[in-house]
């Protein structure tokens, strides 16, 4: 069951900008659904941007951020505990650019903390991982269609997609994104090319 899971991450490249908000927003990093402002959340190109950015299917707010097409794709499978909502990216003064937060409101306490390496806080919270291993009892005792992506309860900004849900989206060959298989995952990943 190890090897059925990823982790999102950006494709190592310092073209693709990451996102940061342009307004206040609260509830995203929850375990529940937020309430929609009823129009796109506003967010920016975040520090640093790149002299040429290039906006890709994916960016980092550091939630998952989809292109259009993107989310045409992944919203139809009905994914248990996942809300796309509405954002408005500001690129330039006068470009603006539509995309949309994936909000994933499923955590799943699932870190095997015998056979992974983590560092933690004085409190026992996980402040580190520098290897992932996941608990394959907690995962089977969850429907597949309840665990095809999730965030791991432990570090919520770690986004963990089933294989068969990979596979759909590499088949849409997005641009500014890579899977890495949970086995060599940690969470340095993101700055290793």
């Amino acid at each position: 069951m190890q090897n059925e899971y990823c982790v999102l991450e950006s494709a190592a490249s310092n073209d693709y900008p990451m996102l940061s908000w342009d307004e206040y927003f609260v509830g995203l990093v929850r375990p529940k659904p937020v309430k929609p402002l009823g129009r796109p959340v506003k967010l920016r190109l975040g520090k640093p941007i790149p002299r040429n950015p290039i906006m890709a299917d994916f960016h980092e707010l550091p939630e998952p951020v989809f292109s259009p097409r993107m989310k045409n794709a992944l919203e139809p499978l009905g994914l248990h505990g996942v809300q796309f909502i509405p954002a408005d990216v500001l690129v330039k003064p006068d470009d603006v650019r539509p995309y949309w937060i994936m909000h994933v409101h499923n955590w799943i306490a699932c870190i095997d903390r015998e056979r992974s390496v983590v560092s933690l806080h004085e409190d026992g919270d996980v402040f580190g991982v520098q290897k992932l291993v996941l608990d394959e009892r907690v995962l089977e005792a969850i429907s597949l269609e309840q665990r095809l992506a999730f965030c791991l309860a432990d570090t919520p900004s770690t986004h963990v997609f089933h294989q068969s849900l990979v596979e759909q989206v590499l088949a849409l060959k997005p641009e500014g994104l890579r899977f890495i298989s949970v086995s060599q995952w940690s969470d340095s990943a993101a700055f290793q090319p």
